[in-house]
């Protein structure tokens, strides 16, 4: 695995207006360090001689140094192909600032010393480079920016967070630690894999590479122990949280993942449907599914399906015995909203029309419609398709595809079965997320 140090020298902390002054870039490989460079950079506008000197540069260094422009493509070269690591957020920033002023656009850092050590040591002590220097332990003067590349490579290879992913993974840990750093930064599926590549875990993250090391990261005896049976981790970026934990679900309960302890097991779904008794009153039931159809599957526990019985009891004037909601051979408790049915006092056709009103009304608000998602890159959008209350599954389309119907993105629809999580995933979707009217695309005539 190639890596590049970067250590930069900065005019000002204020990212607006610094100019990046001093560049050491340090390359290392797994036999160590194979290159190391400084360059020194000529400030446009000029800057005063007092102001260079209190940032520790000798202002004759700048005098004959090149312009940023001249130095970039030497730069590029040497970071090509490489992992690279930065002190803090400023310094990648500023590195990214000054490239993209010149019209190359740069990515994110793969690693920043900052954060990694925060999280070594859980933010008990603030971030600075002798912080860090002090506590792994490492002692070493810095009075040049190269000596300040140096410091960074070695904290680095020092932070026990980097050495557990060595150290867990037992022989075959280089495979390991090599798919850890090639981790992105986005959301989706992860996959830990074990030396016959089985996936032994299926998790979900808004930021796959962050949420793979804190469980390395972890002390937890769950965590240490799925970590010592990891030879690898693989990824299926997603664009969206809502499409990373529909996705995780339907391959935790496909794969069956050894680690995963929720959602292996199939639970059966609430539903209401009705029946006519011998006495010729229709009855709404309140049932748990045991088959696959289909059929509506909305109410996926029975508070659930409890709440909309009594929801459409009071809306058509039901009796609550026959509605399901009481189980009583007497007359029900609810002489404000029953019409009398139980005590027979209503017609019984009267009440069964009121009762197939209330079934048209359930039917009714199952809804069908689209969810529009951010995509996997920036010129795509991602959608989750819901039919009559169904979840049919997901897709990815060009951002420009227009929408007015299902026919228009059935092709890229990827089929995926409805089951009491992804009612459970969607439902809590809508509760926690207040979409924006666009973003939600109704289909009021669905062709298959």
């Amino acid at each position: 695995m190639k890596y590049s140090f970067i250590a930069l020298t900065s005019s000002t902390p204020r990212l607006a207006t610094a100019q990046m002054l001093a560049i050491a870039i340090i390359n290392t490989d797994d036999n160590g360090i194979y290159a190391k460079e400084e360059f020194f950079i000529k400030p446009i506008p000029r800057i005063p001689k007092s102001e260079l000197i209190s940032l520790g540069i000798n202002p004759n260094t700048l005098r004959t140094a090149s312009v940023f422009c001249e130095l970039a493509p030497l730069i590029l070269e040497k970071i090509k192909e490489t992992h690279t690591v930065f002190s803090d957020k400023f310094s990648e920033r500023l590195f990214v600032k000054t490239f993209k002023e010149i019209g190359y656009p740069m990515g994110s850092a793969t690693h920043i010393l900052d954060t990694l050590f925060k999280k070594f040591v859980g933010g008990k002590i603030p971030y600075s480079l002798e912080n860090a220097q002090k506590a792994v332990g490492i002692t070493m003067k810095v009075s040049s920016i190269l000596e300040k590349c140096e410091l960074i490579q070695k904290i680095f290879e020092n932070i026990p967070e980097i050495g557990h992913i060595v150290k867990v993974a037992g022989g075959i840990n280089k495979t390991l630690e090599d798919s850890i750093t090639q981790l992105p930064n986005t959301p989706g599926v992860y996959f830990f894999r074990n030396a016959k590549e089985e996936v032994i875990y299926v998790g979900k993250a808004i930021n796959i590479s962050k949420r793979v090391r804190s469980h390395f990261s972890s002390n937890a005896a769950f965590e240490r122990k799925l970590c010592a049976q990891a030879t690898m981790v693989d990824y299926e970026e997603t664009g969206s949280e809502l499409i990373s934990l529909l996705l995780e679900s339907h391959y935790i309960g496909s794969l069956s993942p050894e680690f995963n302890s929720q959602q292996k097991e199939m639970l059966q779904p609430y539903i209401i449907t009705s029946k006519m008794d011998s006495k010729g009153i229709l009855r709404l039931q309140p049932i748990q599914k045991n088959y696959a159809d289909s059929e509506n599957e909305f109410y996926y526990n029975r508070d659930s399906v409890l709440l909309k019985l009594i929801e459409v009891q009071r809306k058509f004037r039901l009796c609550k015995r026959y509605a399901g909601i009481e189980r009583t051979k007497a007359s029900c408790s609810d002489p404000n909203f029953c019409e009398g049915i139980c005590r027979g006092a209503e017609d019984k056709s009267d009440y069964n029309t009121r009762v197939r009103d209330a079934l048209s009304y359930i039917d009714a608000q199952r809804p069908s419609y689209i969810i529009k998602l951010k995509g996997r890159h920036k010129n795509e959008m991602g959608f989750v398709m819901v039919k009559q209350g169904i979840y049919c599954g997901f897709g990815y389309i060009d951002t420009e595809t227009p929408i007015n119907s299902s026919n228009d993105i059935a092709g890229f629809l990827k089929k995926y079965s409805h089951n009491y999580f992804t009612s459970r995933i969607i439902d809590q979707f809508h509760k926690t997320n207040k979409r924006k009217a666009e973003n939600i695309f109704k289909l009021e005539r669905l062709h298959e």
